[in-house]
């Protein structure tokens, strides 16, 4: 299975040449868009929660219930806010955290999934609020199943978009033992090169066909650029990035114990996180519904209408039976 962390690795040595470019107007291109991508992520969009478990960086949007929406790999409060707006209504408000090692939220001690489900109910109790649905994409997966697994009275209905939930499901390259590597592939440079002078291919690579990349609105086209965009700086993610590794290596979550309302988004073509994830936590928690999308890949692109409105089914459906999440 080809990778993001591997795809990087291979841009940026077959684009040596582009070396020299960048030395000139590239570089100076690069540095504009770190600028702008540093001062978006420096706080001043996000808050920090002092909770019991610890410093917890978040932001909201909307008013309404609770939607708790829990990032993916190389994501951030600002991929959660994101998601929020490509998967939940109106109506709702959206809590977005910044999970372990992801910018601004510090990896304690105890960095395994059931302390990030604490954290999450932690941040809740800061908040004053009791219940919430939850959205979990991608590496978001596992600590959103988490969740419901260890606080299911706190969880109205849980959403899994491009989930991971079986071991190993996605390599991002990161190595645990080599610093060096590491650091090269998560490296803001070459991230940087890949999304300006290789972007097609890159989308390509998460499972977005070009034959789908060719029929995308050009609403579409801009949420994956914006998606792609969002994980500058990549170098403030990759801690994060390096724990989703490790414990998705090693997962084992009991999901036939979940027992809130559960919808799974997958596509067939996701080649980051297959679809046998999906059919997975479908096939396991007890009366979840999969919706089985014929592409888009791990973006899930072209389908948010579908998405939107079988998400905004299950959540009405939760909101009238318990009449008030919070």
């Amino acid at each position: 299975m080809r990778t993001v962390g591997r795809f990087l690795t291979r841009a940026l040595m077959g684009l040596g040449v582009v070396l020299v470019i960048v030395a000139g107007v590239g570089w100076a291109a690069f540095q504009r868009d770190m600028r702008a991508a540093r001062a978006r992520v420096d706080g001043s969009e996000s808050e920090m929660a002092d909770t019991a478990c610890g410093p917890i960086e978040y932001a909201t949007a909307g008013e309404g219930p609770p939607v708790l929406v829990v990032h993916g790999a190389g994501g951030g409060y600002d991929q959660g806010l994101l998601l929020g707006r490509l998967l939940v209504e109106d109506g709702y408000q959206v809590i977005a955290p910044s999970r372990f090692g992801y910018l601004n939220s510090p990896i304690p001690a105890d960095d395994s999934l059931e302390a990030q489900a604490d954290a999450f109910a932690c941040l809740l109790d800061e908040l004053e609020i009791e219940k919430v649905a939850v959205i979990g994409f991608s590496a978001g997966g596992p600590p959103s199943l988490q969740f419901a697994l260890s606080y299911p009275e706190r969880t109205a209905a849980l959403v899994l978009g491009a989930a991971i939930s079986t071991p190993g499901a996605s390599d991002m390259g990161i190595d645990a033992s080599d610093a060096t590597r590491n650091a090269f592939i998560a490296s803001d440079l070459a991230y940087w090169l890949a999304i300006t002078l290789a972007r097609p291919k890159l989308v390509e690579v998460l499972g977005v066909s070009p034959a789908v990349q060719a029929r995308l609105t050009p609403e579409e086209a801009a949420q994956v650029d914006e998606v792609l965009e969002l994980m500058l700086p990549l170098s403030a993610r990759l801690e994060g990035i390096g724990l989703d590794q490790r414990i998705t290596d090693g997962l084992d979550l009991p999901l036939e114990n979940v027992s809130a309302p559960t919808l799974v988004f997958h596509a067939l073509d996701d080649t980051l996180v297959p679809y046998a994830n999906g059919q997975h936590s479908a096939e396991t928690i007890p009366g979840a519904r999969l919706v089985t999308l014929e592409d888009g890949g791990h973006f899930l692109v072209g389908h948010q209408e579908e998405m939107l409105a079988e998400t905004a089914a299950l959540l009405e459906a939760q909101l009238n039976e318990a009449g008030d999440w919070q």
